[in-house]
């Protein structure tokens, strides 16, 4: 019985935790098998990005090198029906794709960065030299990445618009902010609000705007530096506003000397934070910080900015207007300012400080803002849009030239070296059951459309009352027996293959008058070409029930390779040496199917 809702999934990136995790959980409550599979722990990568430069640069060495080979290995063993490869890192998508012939998943690329664009928007990647020529392949493998993807997701409109002006329109993509999960806010997960940590008391009784996350070439670090500066030296600004930085990367370092005089009761660095300490600061944080340079702004969407709304903190960006986190901000009730402008960037927030309604007024529309990203809200919106690439698919989906050049192959030489045994059956079935030699019977095959399939007659002419199924054991006839039990009956089907209305592998087609019967899923075991064999036949030919044959056959739909194929055919040999599986008891072959089996689907 097909209990587990479509579709399965497995989020791969290089690191764990965050948005994905989010994301799988959500997704998981909603009663769809969902994980995250990763390189390493977020814990470790915050300790790598937190021990200098050689530190960081040995962390993307390991999740950029080894880590695609090792998800790509994953893939083939994965049982989920979906993989989404995140840009993290930005080869990973190419890997699972390049691997797809193995694997056989459908493959939906999010892109939480877009590369080269976001290594170009940092100064470097481009000009006639090192850096130019693995921008020009960087892009070549986007497009072909755009053209072979069954989907693509983007975190923000503007960076899809940019992209697909640049790589080409993907077959199937959508718009999927990274969102957040107010719940990871609330009391009951944030546990007891005394403070835990020095961190914590010394946010106590200050107005806290914090910056989370990254700080990277493409992150506005010269604004922030200079617009804190200011608000720090102006005495008409309320002292009890304070900064908290708890980030990694290159603009760090340049933060920490800018600021090194400022008082350490109105600045504070902290390492990257774990998860709860993380949730923790922004509960207390009455503004949270994103910024972009304007070569970034259609690259990538902070994700720190929906963590803040849901945190129910008021966001401030620092970001070009036509920017995706940009307008976010002015939706969300926050402000954005261009890069450069360190004074309207103080100004806004020295507002706000002395304002303290007006803050308030922003932090309650930043929260009702958040409810539109929430991640059940997402999780559904993902689930419609992997559904809507799997339709596609089916209605597109065509034999790959492999599976094709082996059905011609091993067809033709099945039909030459069977020649006599044809022969053979031929003249048995003409001597005991008469004319014709050959029983051709209407059957669905690709997207139901109907072919003649053609197999030896194992059954003599019905007598009056006969004509129905019940009757067909005792219409089989002591040859036909014979004829079922070593499969010789199924040869001539070859010649359906060398017409290219069959496949030697899948789902076997059933009778038409079965089509109306299907519910919409058990419909989709004609997305690919039926078989001669198939993997329910490998799994237990016609001693099975129709609800396990159907769950057998959709596996096959979802999971089909070339070596798969080639595995079933080993597999189908086996069979039919032991004689394994030839009916089921009660009846000659399959009991007829009557579609009850739907309302279970």
């Amino acid at each position: 019985m097909i209990r587990r809702p479509w579709p399965a999934l497995e989020i791969l990136s290089s690191v764990g935790g965050g948005p994905m995790e989010r994301l799988a959980a959500a997704l998981t409550a909603r009663g769809h098998d969902a994980r995250v599979r990763s390189a390493m722990p977020p814990e470790r990568w915050r300790q790598l990005m937190s021990q200098g430069r050689k530190a960081r640069l040995r962390a993307r060495a390991e999740t950029f090198l080894a880590w695609p080979l090792s998800a790509a290995r994953a893939a083939c063993r994965t049982e989920a029906n979906v993989l989404v490869p995140t840009t993290n890192p930005f080869v990973l998508p190419w890997a699972l794709l390049a691997t797809r012939p193995l694997h056989g998943r459908l493959v939906v690329p999010l892109l939480y960065d877009m590369y080269p664009d976001a290594i170009e928007a940092s100064g470097l990647g481009r000009g006639a030299g090192l850096g130019g020529l693995a921008s020009r392949l960087a892009v070549a493998a986007n497009r072909w990445m755009f053209r072979r993807a069954d989907g693509v997701v983007f975190i923000g409109k503007r960076m899809a618009e940019d992209a697909r002006d640049r790589y080409g329109e993907p077959a199937a993509w959508t718009v999927l902010e990274t969102g957040a999960d107010p719940a990871e806010f609330a009391s009951a997960a944030l546990g007891d609000p005394a403070p835990r940590s020095d961190l914590e008391r010394w946010c106590e009784g200050k107005l806290v705007v914090s910056y989370v996350g990254n700080l990277g070439l493409m992150h506005d670090v010269d604004t922030l530096r200079d617009a804190v500066r200011a608000l720090v030296a102006d005495p008409a600004v309320p002292q009890r506003l304070a900064f908290v930085i708890a980030a990694s990367g290159p603009g760090l370092d340049v933060l920490k000397q800018a600021w090194a005089d400022l008082p350490p009761d109105r600045v504070r660095f902290e390492p990257p934070l774990d998860d709860l300490s993380w949730a923790r600061l922004l509960a207390r944080s009455a503004v949270t910080v994103a910024t972009l340079r304007e070569p970034a702004k259609r690259t990538c969407v902070p994700s720190k900015a929906f963590s803040g709304l849901a945190a129910s903190a008021a966001l401030a960006v620092v970001a070009p207007r036509d920017s995706d986190v940009a307008e976010l901000a002015r939706k969300a009730g926050g402000f954005a300012v261009e890069p450069g402008d360190a004074d309207g960037f103080a100004q806004r927030l020295a507002d706000w400080a002395r304002d303290p309604g007006a803050l308030d007024q922003a932090r309650i529309e930043a929260r009702a803002a958040a409810d539109r990203f929430a991640m059940d809200a997402l999780a559904g919106r993902w689930v419609d849009f992997l559904r809507e690439v799997r339709a596609r698919r089916s209605a597109t989906r065509r034999p790959g030239r492999a599976k094709r050049a082996l059905d011609l192959l091993a067809a033709s030489a099945g039909l030459a070296l069977t020649a006599p045994l044809l022969a053979g059956a031929a003249l048995g079935v003409r001597l005991t059951m008469g004319a014709p030699v050959l029983f051709g019977q209407d059957r669905p095959g690709l997207r139901g459309q109907v072919f003649k399939l053609k197999k030896f007659r194992t059954m003599r002419h019905p007598r009056p009352g006969e004509e129905g199924p019940e009757h067909d054991a005792a219409r089989l006839t002591r040859f036909g027996s014979l004829l079922r039990a070593t499969s010789v009956d199924e040869l001539p089907t070859l010649l359906n293959v060398l017409r290219g209305d069959m496949s030697l592998v899948g789902p076997r087609p059933l009778l038409v008058r079965y089509l109306p019967r299907y519910s919409p899923e058990q419909a989709r075991r004609h997305d690919v070409q039926p078989g001669v064999t198939g993997w329910a036949q490998v799994t237990g030919r016609n001693a099975t029930t129709w609800d396990a044959r159907f769950e057998q056959d959709l596996w096959y739909v979802d999971h089909q390779t070339f070596l798969l194929d080639l595995k079933i055919l080993v597999l189908t040999v086996l069979k039919v040496v032991r004689r394994e599986g030839i009916s089921q008891e009660g009846h000659a072959t399959m009991p007829e199917f009557t579609g009850q089996e739907a309302d279970n689907v």
